[in-house]
């Protein structure tokens, strides 16, 4: 799916401890809520971008007066490092006024730039140009070090869409262990988002935490990456699952192996990576959403979309290990269905969050 800059709607901020049980916390939570809520995708002063730094700035401002906890940009590797080095400049005033307002923020850093890649932006870096992507990417981590909150590494890399050459968890264990090894050299501390994974793709998973095992990925260096990305959209081409249906009622066989296409499959995917890895991960939920599009993929009528959504956030938010849920999505690009801004939705999803208050 699309990518994002995004309103950090949660009321606290809860942990779980790498090596503990499930649901073991490692800091203090305020709320429950999980909601993250999204804008439009980060054009900064790009012609034709969609996102100006002035509606971005406001984005922070409206957040903090909504009482969020922080914010979420896309970095997008292909305008901001059409050379090298890369021009951080432009998320610089978000990052910092986010600061000065006390929100944190989450980087998510896509994109291949024409001189590394001349195919397109989604044909994801591979053998020599992983370690040069990852120098790219590691500049990011120089010029926001711990001021950002969590790097996200790539987006979706188990979809043809967004890994173009076709999906292999080998090539994305590379470009993560490199990402890992780059952003430790500039800041040890560092927060690094995996897996980013389309759907709970459980066969990719299993291929991927095997392969970053090969690469000397171990609980001491916690397998190149801190925190497990997932969008589970649940549903199939033509229609919505409601988001209670049981964990492994919907799965499915996809060239990568297994996917769960329910959202309690979340569930599923962690407790693999943590018998494969020997470590609970925090989850960040990057995208989650339903499409009103008569017949299209995850299709649900409003205002039925609102009692799943809102069913959804409550879910994500009782699970103590789920640092956010974004909804996919608030603007959405022309002809999308989306879209939640205005719609019974939105209001569903803010009265969840007041919920928690």
């Amino acid at each position: 799916m699309a990518l994002l800059v995004a309103v950090l709607g949660v009321v606290g901020v809860v942990g779980v401890r790498a090596s503990g049980g499930p649901d073991e916390r490692t800091t203090a939570a305020w709320g429950t809520s999980a909601l993250v809520l999204p804008v439009i995708p980060v054009g900064g002063q790009l012609t034709g971008g969609r996102q100006t730094l002035d509606s971005a700035l406001a984005t922070v401002e409206g957040a903090a007066a909504a009482g969020a906890t922080g914010v979420q940009m896309t970095a997008d590797v292909h305008w901001l490092c059409a050379e090298d080095p890369c021009d951080t400049a432009p998320l610089e005033p978000v990052v910092t006024r986010a600061g000065e307002l006390g929100l944190s923020v989450y980087l998510h850093v896509v994109g291949t730039p024409e001189w590394m890649d001349d195919r397109g932006r989604w044909y994801a870096p591979e053998g020599e140009d992983a370690e040069r992507w990852a120098g790219l990417f590691a500049q990011f981590v120089d010029a926001f070090g711990t001021r950002v909150a969590g790097y996200e590494v790539w987006n979706e890399p188990n979809n043809e869409e967004f890994w173009r050459q076709g999906p292999d968890p080998g090539s994305y264990a590379d470009l993560l262990k490199a990402s890992w090894l780059s952003a430790r050299d500039r800041d040890p501390d560092a927060r690094l988002v995996g897996g980013v994974l389309s759907n709970n793709d459980l066969g990719y998973m299993s291929a991927l935490s095997a392969a970053l095992a090969e690469r000397g990925g171990n609980a001491d260096n916690r397998f190149f990456y801190d925190d497990l990305g997932v969008h589970p959209y649940t549903g199939d081409e033509s229609r919505g699952f409601a988001p209670n249906l049981p964990a492994g009622s919907a799965d499915v066989r996809v060239p990568t192996g297994v996917k769960d296409m329910t959202f309690l499959g979340v569930e599923r995917l962690r407790e693999q990576v943590a018998e494969d890895e020997g470590l609970w991960r925090d989850v960040v939920i990057g995208e989650f959403g339903y499409d009103t599009t008569p017949g299209a993929w995850y299709s649900v009528p409003e205002p039925q979309r609102a009692g799943y959504m809102a069913e959804a956030l409550r879910r994500a938010s009782s699970w103590t290990w789920v640092r956010s849920f974004t909804p996919y999505t608030y603007n959405p690009a022309v002809g999308e269905g989306f879209g939640i801004d205005g719609t019974p939705t939105d209001a569903a999803l803010r009265d969840v969050a007041a919920e928690s208050w």
